[in-house]
């Protein structure tokens, strides 16, 4: 099987048809990290992502489709950062996504510490892979790896350093395409005296486990 790979323009306001097997592979297994991006409605999410990409420089799109059907089988979103993207600081991410409540909660800390760490090691320039999804129905045919080989070609052009924070479930993707473990992560929500419903969220989503990774720029 082979895949033809889009480039989303920035003119693009629509991300409803990518999105819905982008959001099939995220459930299979389940992803608690994309369902607190992704909130409550799929519509609202494909909406918003189309919104950041056009309004951020650094934001990269691509998806993959099935050369003999044309059916969107998966997406990768990137952020291409030339120079370093902590030289200043930046406005705080809410998940304003949410309705106010234990969810939001939830989705408020887990993001701020998902980001807090990565002035650490990304204070330079590089390339981040932010989503990279395939719906379950067409895995370990080659689409992943030619998305990803898509966009390393890119950060190997403009001699790149990548990251990623990677989930369990694609961490051997990674590694096949020369990604190595920075460290380890677990990301938690606590409140105190915290409701019944909280803790049936928090039971649901976390902790989330992943591992910061990274690939060398091309040339030194």
């Amino acid at each position: 099987m082979t895949f033809k790979i889009h480039e989303i323009p920035k003119s693009s306001l629509d991300f409803t048809t990518i999105l819905p097997p982008i959001d099939a592979g995220y459930t299979t297994p389940f992803n608690g990290m994309w369902d607190i991006w992704k909130g409550p409605s799929l519509t609202e999410c494909a909406t918003r992502l189309a919104q950041w990409h056009n309004h951020d420089p650094t934001s990269l799109w691509i998806y993959a489709t099935d050369d003999a059907t044309g059916e969107v089988v998966g997406g990768m979103g990137w952020n291409v950062h030339e120079t370093d993207p902590f030289a200043a600081e930046g406005p705080e991410l809410k998940a304003y996504w949410w309705p106010e409540g234990d969810m939001k909660e939830i989705a408020d800390q887990v993001i701020e510490k998902f980001v807090e760490s990565r002035p650490g090691y990304m204070s330079k320039p590089h390339m981040l892979i932010s989503y990279c999804s395939v719906h379950p129905n067409n895995r370990h045919r080659g689409a992943a790896s030619a998305m990803m080989k898509w966009g390393l070609q890119k950060a190997d052009e403009l001699n790149l350093e990548t990251f990623v924070e990677s989930t369990d479930h694609a961490k051997g993707l990674y590694e096949a395409h020369g990604f190595t473990v920075i460290r380890e992560f677990v990301l938690n929500a606590d409140v105190e005296e915290p409701s019944e419903e909280f803790m049936a969220l928090k039971k649901k989503f976390l902790p989330l486990h992943g591992w910061i990774m990274s690939r060398p720029k091309a040339r030194e």
